[in-house]
């Protein structure tokens, strides 16, 4: 009982941080602190909306009786979703090439610490996963 419990408290967490972060990510002049893309390529609002649709997908699961396959499903397009924002967050966008070597945007202490934090959200997504196998 008490692993399904913390199993809920986890999908209603990871949902709650998906549409926090959505909505932010498409309101103007707000950013989304230390989760920021920086917005050099406008895609902030697109993946906001994604990150709202991630975080609906997650909490609607909670409420709602869907079949096993559908819920795998959803769960997996969460966690790719996040494995490529992370990709381009932290490989694309921010790494940089230059005379004196590769820089990190932001500054590397901070890059690392964003990016750990990042980790530990795929972590749980990917308990969510396994847990539709």
């Amino acid at each position: 009982m008490a692993r399904l419990i913390s199993f809920k408290f986890l999908r209603l967490s990871l949902g709650l941080f998906f549409i926090i972060l959505g909505i932010i990510g498409f309101i103007p002049n707000v950013q989304e602190s230390v989760f920021t893309l920086n917005d050099r390529h406008g895609l902030e609002i697109a993946f906001g909306i994604v990150e709202v649709a991630c975080g609906l997908l997650l909490i609607v699961g909670l409420f709602t009786f869907m079949r096993k396959k559908v819920v795998y499903a959803a769960s997996l397009v969460v966690l790719i979703f996040w494995t490529a924002r992370i990709f381009l967050s932290k490989i694309i966008w921010g790494l940089s090439f230059s005379n004196h070597g590769l820089l990190f945007i932001p500054q590397f202490s901070t890059w690392l610490l964003v990016l750990a934090a990042e980790l530990v959200i795929a972590s749980a997504l990917f308990v969510i996963f396994r847990a539709y196998e």
